[in-house]
């Protein structure tokens, strides 16, 4: 299974007027009608032509509309803004900035997007900057060309290298507690009706103990939301109380918002186990009820091909949050925890990359089973 190319948008709103005419006619937007923001034409494009677009209209940057005063009130929520902007474009494999409007934060991304080697197109009016020259790959007059350009090169992402680089950034944060005011966890919204939970990929605190992180189970939760377009939740800084031992976290409060918005079916919880311990490969299951075992056999067929697969022995610090997902929240949960060899991508990258398309191939059988019952009810 492969990996979705993504790309992220950048460049602040434009009037209807300024788009380019093919844009325009290829809209049937004649007669005066309404034309629609680039952002979201750009995002129907490139997701009709399966990529994946990152982050369309959450930051439309428009500081020409800020004077000095508002500035200085909303420096502590842009500084937040500007680190959630750049942890998505390391997320992407290239970049599409709007210049048709000078931008300060539209260029400081394509200014960090290309030193991170993402591939940089931009549309705008020539002639074009050398800044600008220098830091993009294509540069277009007309957001139609750019689309073009970019649906043709579908930039692509090695799913191993992409884990890799994914968790170097998160270990910087393995042993950080999060800045005033940002949350300790990253939800990354999908269209399947499955989420995937990795409440350890940092570390936390249980009973006053300090645990280190389980490593590459954030960045696996990462690579199945783009491979699947399931949702995923996962720790994203240490967590001062482990979310699975208390239930009166903002992980937990923020689980419950997602499953209580009725888009989700099934919880896969994703665990790691030490070098110690044996057999490499767990599963359980919570909410028999609710199918859970069902899901469990199956899951079991899956990754019964990396070997055999161990009964579920540990379970105690993981209870709590599953009883509350099957009793309270009314959702099966189906728990995996893989062994240290099955997350070491640099070392074994081929085990790595197996787990994750057993993994993913079963959240795509069953997300797809999912919406269609959705679809039919």
């Amino acid at each position: 299974m492969s990996i979705l190319s993504s790309i992220y948008l950048t460049g602040g709103s434009i009037d209807p007027s300024q788009l380019s005419h093919s844009v325009a006619i290829s809209n049937n937007l004649a007669n005066n009608m309404s034309a629609p923001d680039w952002r979201t034409f750009a995002l129907t494009r490139l997701q009709n032509h399966g990529l994946r677009v990152v982050n369309p209209l959450e930051f439309a940057w428009s500081e020409t509309d800020v004077d000095f005063l508002d500035a200085i009130e909303i420096a502590g929520s842009s500084d937040q803004r500007v680190q959630r902007a750049l942890e998505l474009i390391d997320q992407s494999d290239g970049l599409l900035a709007n210049l048709e409007r000078p931008s300060y934060g539209a260029a400081m991304e394509m200014f960090y997007a290309h030193r991170r080697g993402k591939m940089v197109t931009v549309v705008g009016p020539s002639p074009f900057n050398p800044w600008v020259l220098s830091h993009s790959q294509a540069r277009f007059n007309e957001l139609d060309q750019a689309l073009q350009y970019i649906i043709g090169q579908q930039p692509q992402a090695d799913p191993v290298d992409w884990a890799v680089k994914y968790e170097s950034l998160l270990a910087e944060r393995y042993e950080q507690l999060p800045h005033a005011g940002e949350p300790d966890y990253k939800f990354m919204g999908g269209n399947l009706p499955v989420l995937v939970v990795a409440p350890h990929a940092t570390a936390n605190w249980r009973e006053g103990e300090f645990h280190e992180q389980e490593s590459f189970t954030g960045s696996m939760s990462a690579l199945l939301n783009r491979m699947t377009g399931c949702h995923t939740l996962m720790s994203n800084y240490c967590m001062v109380a482990d979310p699975c031992w208390y239930l009166e976290t903002p992980f937990r409060r923020v689980f419950s918002d997602v499953i209580k918005a009725g888009k989700v079916g099934l919880v896969v919880m994703l665990m790691g186990s030490t070098w110690q311990e044996a057999p490499g490969v767990q599963i359980s299951a919570y909410g028999e009820s609710l199918g859970s075992e069902d899901y469990e056999r199956r899951l079991k067929l899956k990754l019964c091909e990396l070997e055999a697969i161990g009964a579920r022995s540990f379970d105690h610090f993981i209870r709590p949050f599953a009883d509350y997902a099957a009793s309270e929240l009314n959702v099966p949960v189906v728990i995996i925890r893989l062994h240290k060899r099955y997350r070491m991508p640099r070392l074994q990258s081929t085990q790595f990359l197996r787990a994750t398309e057993l993994i993913a191939s079963f959240i795509a059988e069953a997300g797809s089973e999912l919406g269609m019952i959705t679809n039919l009810a």
